[in-house]
């Protein structure tokens, strides 16, 4: 017996598609910065010093000096002169007790007590330039500063984006197709 037999094939189509990347352009222009920075408030206050001048001791070298100062001086003077005068009386009674010295003690002495220029005592002290006692004490400065804080400002410019999308092109690769034919069949065969 003879059949027939149905064949179908079919053939599947295919798409080609060409897509190029678009164009990006990026533009990112600067942003603006505005600084402005206010002056500092420094107020500066200098005290005055102290100054302190002694000139007692001058005074005192030109006789000028108190009271107080002059009986000071003329005690030192009149105590140095006692121990002077002791000191010459120990001495002089020294001469007179040398029996063996050839020489008259007595006459001589009598001779020294004509010739001596006696010292008057010095009212007025030394004069020096170291006198006048000079003393300055500074004073620090008061500084007193108002920091002021700088202000900024930023602002931001938008970037400008485009894009340029590029043609897309499709085309058919392969037709799809379906073929069909009628073959025999064998069935013994």
């Amino acid at each position: 017996m003879e059949l027939q037999r149905l064949s179908i094939r079919s053939t599947l189509g295919r798409l080609g598609m060409e897509s190029p990347r678009g164009d990006h352009k990026i533009e990112s222009p600067p942003g603006e910065l505005e600084i402005s920075s206010p002056r500092v408030d420094m107020q500066i206050r200098q005290p005055r010093g102290e100054l302190t001048v002694d000139s007692s001791a001058a005074w005192l070298a030109l006789a000028k000096g108190g009271p107080i100062e002059t009986t000071r001086i003329l005690t030192a003077q009149y105590n140095e002169r006692t121990m002077q005068a002791i000191a010459k009386i120990v001495q002089e009674g020294n001469r007179m007790k040398q029996i063996s010295n050839p020489s008259s003690a007595v006459a001589d002495i009598a001779a020294q007590v004509m010739t001596d220029n006696p010292e008057n005592l010095r009212v007025a002290g030394r004069a020096s330039n170291m006198n006048v006692q000079i003393q300055y004490t500074p004073r620090p400065a008061e500084i007193d500063i108002t920091p002021k804080h700088p202000e900024i400002n930023y602002h931001v410019s938008k970037p400008g984006i485009n894009y340029t999308p590029q043609k897309v092109n499709i085309y058919m690769d392969q037709m799809n197709a379906i073929k069909m034919w009628v073959s025999n069949y064998d069935l013994y065969a």
